[in-house]
C-alpha cells in the first residue's frame, strides 16, 4: 500500500527530527545547569528553584521524547498497532512535560516575566547586607561589573542610602556611571539563553503533535489492512453457515415427508 508506506516514512522523518531537537534541548539545559559563570550566579543569588526548575523539566521531557522516538520507529517498522498506540500516549505525555517546562522557563527567564521583580527583590537584600556581609558585597560587585549595572534600581540607590558608590559601577574605559538596573540587566542577559531554549522546545512540541496525528493515521490504515486480510475468520463463519443450512433443509424435508405419510 503506497499510502501507508509514505505515512510510515513521514513518521520516521518526524521521529528523527524530534530526536535531534530533543538532544539540542537537553544540551542547552545541561549547559545552563553546569556553565561555570551562570552556575556561580545562581548559587550566589540562591536562585536554584527559579532558574533551574524549567531546564530540569525540559531535560525530563527531552529524555522521554528520545525514548518515544525510538519506540515509534520500531513500532512503524513492525507495524504493531498496539505499540503505535503506546507511542502516541507517550508522545502526549512528553508534550505535556515540554509545555510545562517551556512555560516555566519563559515565566522565569526573560525580561517581561516574574524573573525581573524577583531579581530586584533579591538585589535589594544583597544591597542592604553588603555593609556587614562580605559574601553579599562580593556577589553584588561581581554582577555590577559583569552586567555593567549599578544598584538594584539604578545608581541613585547608593545616594539615597548614603553608601559609597563602588568602582564596579563605573566603566573601566570611560569612567562613566552605569545607569542600568542590575535586576533588569541580569534579566536581559538571561533572555537570549532561555528564549532560544524555549523556542526550540516549542518547535519540538509542535513536531510531536504532528507525530501523534500521523501515528494514529498509520494505526488506522494498519487496522483496515488487517481487517481486509482476515480471511480465516470469514471462511469459518461462512462454513458454519453452510453447515447449518443442510440441517435446516433436512428438517424441512422430514417434516414434509411426515405430513405426506399422515395423509
Amino acid at each position: 500500500m503506497p499510502k501507508k508506506i509514505q505515512i510510515a516514512y513521514s513518521l520516521h522523518t518526524l521521529n528523527a527530527i524530534s530526536t535531534v531537537l530533543a538532544v539540542v534541548v537537553m544540551a542547552l539545559c545541561l549547559w545552563l545547569r553546569y556553565e561555570w559563570d551562570f552556575k556561580h550566579y545562581v548559587y550566589e543569588l540562591e536562585a536554584q528553584q527559579v532558574l533551574w526548575t524549567g531546564p530540569y523539566i525540559l531535560i525530563a521531557a527531552s529524555s522521554l521524547t528520545m525514548a518515544t522516538s525510538i519506540l515509534g520507529s520500531w513500532a512503524t517498522v513492525i507495524e504493531d498497532f498496539q505499540l503505535i498506540s503506546l507511542f502516541a500516549l507517550a508522545s502526549a505525555m512528553s508534550i505535556v512535560l515540554g509545555m510545562a517546562g517551556l512555560a516555566y522557563t519563559l515565566n522565569h527567564g526573560i525580561f517581561h516575566s516574574d524573573l525581573t521583580p524577583w531579581l530586584e527583590e533579591r538585589f535589594w537584600v544583597l544591597f542592604h547586607e553588603m555593609d556587614y556581609n562580605e559574601r553579599s558585597a562580593r556577589i553584588l560587585r561581581i554582577i555590577q561589573e559583569d552586567m555593567e549595572c549599578c544598584g538594584p534600581s539604578d545608581w541613585k540607590d547608593y545616594q539615597t542610602f548614603n553608601k559609597v558608590l563602588p568602582d564596579e559601577c563605573r566603566s573601566p574605559v570611560t569612567g562613566n556611571i552605569a545607569g542600568g538596573s542590575c535586576a533588569e540587566e541580569f534579566a536581559l542577559w538571561m533572555e537570549p539563553r532561555t528564549g532560544w531554549l524555549s523556542g526550540i522546545a516549542l518547535l519540538l512540541v509542535v513536531i510531536q503533535m504532528g507525530s501523534i496525528f500521523i501515528s494514529l493515521w498509520l494505526r488506522k490504515l494498519i487496522l483496515l489492512e488487517r481487517s481486509k486480510d482476515n480471511r480465516p475468520y470469514r471462511l469459518v463463519v461462512e462454513s458454519a453457515k453452510h453447515v447449518q443450512n443442510p440441517f435446516s433443509s433436512q428438517t424441512c424435508d422430514s417434516k414434509s415427508n411426515n405430513s405426506l405419510k399422515g395423509r
